[in-house]
This record gives C-alpha cells, structure tokens and sequence, in this order.
C-alpha cells in the first residue's frame, strides 16, 4: 500500500475532512504523512500555486514546530503561536482516528528555525562559518533534544511511528545557492571526534581548499579526480556517514526506552546523492526497515542541480562541462546535454536506476517506498513515473505531496487504482 505527505497548511486551511475526500478516490492510499515541523521551503517549490487552498496561494516554510508540547532541551525549534483548536496535529488525528489510514508524523530533524544553544550545536563549513538553520549530528545538545521532542509526541498524541527527515549534512541548496555548504561540518566536536577516527584536519582542509579552487578555475574533471583519489576525503566522507548513522541509531533506542513499540521510518535522499550527503543505506537500513527516497526525474532527483551548475559556471560551454562532470562525479547514468537537462530532467529510466541502488544497498527485507513528483507535473508524466516506479525494485509509493499536487491528478492517480 502506498503514501502521501501532507503539510501542517494543509490541515489548518482546507480541513482533514477535505483532505481526507480527496484522499479516498485513491484506493492504494494507506499511510499519510501530516509534516510536524517545516522547513524554510516554498510551498510549492520552487514556482507555482496551491490550487485547492482557499486561504493560501503560497505558504512560505518558516522552519517551526507545528506541534503543542513544550520542550525543556538547552537546545528547541521555534514554535508559531496556536491555540489548542490550531493543533494540526490534533485536528488530524481526531479526523483520523476512526478510518483505515494509518498516520506517521513526518519530522525533519537537523534542518530548521532552532533557539537556545544554537552556537554550540551549529554545523560549521571549511571555512569556519555557520551553516544558517542547520545543526550538527555530533552537537551536543541535538540528541538530547530530539530524545525529548519524540517521547513528548508520544505522550501527547499517542502516535508510535514515525517517519524522520533531514537526517544528513547540507547541501548547496537552501535559501539561496551555496556550494560552501556541502563542505562541513569542521565545529570543534567534528574537528575532536575526525582527529580520534585518525583523518588530518589540517591536511583535509587543505585538499577541500584545493577541490574548491579547481571548481572556481572551471577545472571541473581536475576536481573530480582530486577528490576520488584523495585518501583524506575518503576518511571525511565515511566519518560524515557515520555520525549521522549513530545519531539516527542513538535517537532510536533513547525513544524505545521510553516506549518500546516505538518505530521510524526514513527519508533519505537517492543513493547516487545520498552518500555525499552522509547517508549510508546499509548501515542506516539496520535501524529502520521502512523507507522512502525520491528520484524525482523531472527535478534531477530532488537535487537542485540547475542552481548548482548556474553558480559555477558562467557560459554555456562551462555549464555543460560542470553538468557531465557533476553527472560522473555522482555516478548517474544519464547521457543528455545539460540544455536537454533544463528543458526535460533526467530521463525516465532514473527511476529503475536509483530503486536499483536502493535494493542493493539496502539490508535484506527493507520496505522501499519510492517517491513520485506530484506537482509542476502533467498526468502523463505522473503515471509515467507511477509505472516505472511499479516496474522497479521498489515495493511501493510515496506521493510527494497533498497540497502542492492539482485536484486532476488525483483523479489520474484514482483512475490508475482501478486499472
């Protein structure tokens, strides 16, 4: 059985019994995913309207905690001020209770609007900046805090599955385009755990020095190869892997000691991008045994990859250059000009090829749901994506998302169902 995502706008602008109308043409549909805190995203992203939302036209992410608890942590997620009838959480959950669906609040875990000890727990670029809105998996206070935010969810609206997102380092997107991001984090707890695992900080510095300025010179092959023959990488990568796979390991058995039936889900990036990001499959598949990726095809795999070549590049030679580099340097099959990029995505066959990797790397059993662009979408393109995802190695579907999507696809999805 299958998925979809919705947004805390959603509940609180069209109302879980709309929702939930539109959601009952699509017979496949069991699990439904109410997001408990946002990120700083455009809703839609990155262009277009909210066509079925009476109140907004666009919601703009704030990165807040849309859930009524109160946490104690040194470390917190700001809250927008609601009233216990603004709850969406609660509001669906009350509409929910009695229907076959099976809701798993969605929370995105290192990304967002944090307050309190902010600075001690921030991930910090090579060069010695704040990543704005991210936190570190080896901070101090992280762990703690997200230990605290699941077992006051359980508490308070008894829910024991949950669906965990941003659970990686940055990326180059974000507000705006920053390639400086991708290179972290270098805070004081990553600099003193990367010396005890035996990787030369100062010598890693260095060679990320060099990688950047070969990108900045438009040597873009000269860069690739630096970095996958550079023995220092090699150790910075499988570190940033590895925090992230004990956090995730960790914030599990902390909520299972409080509640034993506890279980997540993750949200991972595509394989061919995922590893870059600090998310290891295989290790991270041992935890939790239910997850969704997204191979986006028309969006290059959920990747703002228009953004990252515009940025380094400055014509259209460079540009094209910068994308068969970018193409080789994450392993993705995809013999098309950057221009044919920009005008169509990836091609289809992306979808069989990341569900692939999935399968492959993945721990034996592990339910995979692949994710479907439901939005800045026609309906031939959707059912596209739909058959080759049902022809894949993936054993289910996860519609991103509700709100973004147009009434007509859900009648395309419903009209799929009944084939």
């Amino acid at each position: 059985m299958d998925g979809i995502h919705i947004h805390p706008h959603d509940i609180l602008d069209e109302g879980s019994a709309t929702i939930l109308s539109h959601l009952n043409q699509i017979k496949g549909i069991r699990y439904i995913f109410p997001q408990v805190n946002t990120i700083f995203e455009r809703n839609p992203y990155p262009v277009g309207k909210l066509t079925h939302n009476p109140v907004h036209e666009v919601v703009m992410g704030n990165g807040t905690l849309h859930a009524n608890i109160k946490v104690s942590s040194k470390l917190y997620q700001r809250e927008p001020t609601f009233e216990e009838k603004q709850d969406p959480l609660a509001l669906f959950k009350l509409a929910t209770n009695d229907t076959d669906y099976e809701v798993i609040p969605w929370v995105n875990i290192f990304n967002g609007d944090f307050l309190g000890n902010v600075e001690e727990n921030a991930v910090i670029n090579v060069a010695g900046e704040k990543v704005d809105d991210w936190l570190c998996p080896n901070g101090p206070n992280v762990l703690e805090m997200w230990t605290e935010v699941f077992t006051l969810l359980i508490k308070k609206y008894d829910y024991h599955t949950f669906m965990i997102d941003r659970i990686r380092f940055p990326d180059w997107a974000g507000k705006t385009v920053e390639p400086s991001r991708m290179f972290s984090c270098f805070c004081p707890h990553c600099l003193e755990k990367m010396a005890q695992t035996g990787i030369n900080n100062a010598a890693l510095i260095e060679e990320i020095h060099r990688i950047t300025e070969a990108i900045q010179r438009k040597a873009y092959s000269q860069a690739l190869q630096m970095f996958h023959n550079s023995a220092q990488i090699k150790q910075w990568v499988t570190f940033r892997q590895q925090s992230v796979s004990q956090f995730v390991k960790n914030l599990i058995a902390n909520v299972q000691v409080f509640e034993p039936k506890a279980r997540f889900w993750l949200d991972l990036w595509p394989p061919s991008y995922a590893w870059f990001l600090g998310q290891d499959y295989t290790e991270l598949t041992k935890y939790a045994s239910k997850l969704k990726h997204f191979p986006y095809h028309k969006l290059g795999g959920g990747a703002d990859v228009q953004g990252l070549i515009d940025v380094i590049s400055s014509n259209d030679i460079e540009a094209d250059k910068a994308f068969q580099a970018f193409l080789q340097f994450f392993d993705i099959k995809q013999k098309i000009t950057y221009q044919q990029f920009k005008e169509t995505g990836y091609t289809i066959d992306f979808v069989y090829q990341e569900n692939a990797k999935v399968r492959e790397i993945s721990q034996p059993g592990t339910k995979i749901y692949s994710g479907i662009q439901m939005w800045n979408i026609d309906n031939e393109n959707l059912l596209e994506a739909v058959k080759a995802a049902r022809q894949s190695p993936a054993d289910a579907l996860l519609y991103y998302c509700y709100g973004w999507a147009e009434l007509d696809h859900f009648q395309a999805i419903a009209k799929q169902y009944s084939k």
